[in-house]
């Protein structure tokens, strides 16, 4: 029994986001990852997570390419849950979570201060935000609006190994809307730009294929009265 209990847990585990980092106190000057205004963790880590697990490290839209001095980060979609919002940037380990995003009409919203993306130097471009619930221990994706929308998607995976993905497809009610395979072995990160469209309102999935045949879906919230 133990041991059923053990293996299930591993198995959710390797379904869900990394768990938070440890958030220590600080000073607001320090460009480390630390507790900021009792309101976010916000920083650059001396190392990231190590994991053994292809990832979903960005879902998001943007038409920003600079800085303003604040950036609105906002979650349509969620109702009055709350989600759990990452932003990351894998230049310089940058990293922002924890967040006490506040509800609105228009979903959650969270004013960023740019100081700390600006002054190490990080491009906006390598910005990677996902937002997601859970669902019967499962995680459902939001987009991630920064600043204002753009008329696409952005998705990035995170590939630890060198892989191929013969299978890369946008799927809604069993159809493939869109199909990206990559035949070139790859690892790090993946980036998919899907322009949505007229899409309509409703559940879709990112269904990737590795080479070794390995599945992974990603399942994800899209209504264009967010955008």
């Amino acid at each position: 029994m133990k041991l059923r209990i053990t293996l299930i847990s591993l198995l959710l585990l390797s379904l869900s986001p990394l768990a938070a980092q440890a958030c220590p106190e600080g000073h607001n000057r320090s460009l480390a990852y630390i507790r900021r205004d009792n309101n976010r963790c916000e920083g650059l880590l001396d190392s990231r997570d190590a994991t053994s697990n292809i990832s979903l490290i960005a879902f998001s839209t943007s038409n920003l390419d600079s800085y303003p001095n604040t950036l609105k980060i906002e979650v349509p979609g969620t109702g009055n849950r709350q989600p759990n919002i990452e932003v990351q940037s894998f230049y310089r380990n940058y990293r922002l979570d924890q967040l006490d995003s506040k509800y609105s009409s228009s979903g959650f919203l969270f004013p960023l201060n740019t100081n700390v993306l600006k002054k190490s130097g990080i491009p906006i471009r390598l910005l990677r935000a996902t937002a997601y619930i859970n669902r019967n221990s499962t995680p459902f994706y939001f987009p991630v609006i920064l600043g204002q929308p753009s008329d696409r998607y952005e998705f990035v995976l995170y590939s630890p190994q060198r892989n191929t993905f013969p299978t890369f497809e946008i799927r809604s009610q069993g159809k493939v809307l869109s199909s990206n395979p990559r035949q070139t072995p790859r690892r790090g990160q993946i980036r998919f730009a899907w322009k949505y469209g007229d899409a309509p309102a409703g559940t879709y999935e990112l269904y990737i294929v590795d080479g070794e045949g390995q599945e992974r879906t990603f399942r994800f919230q899209h209504d264009p009265s967010w955008l």
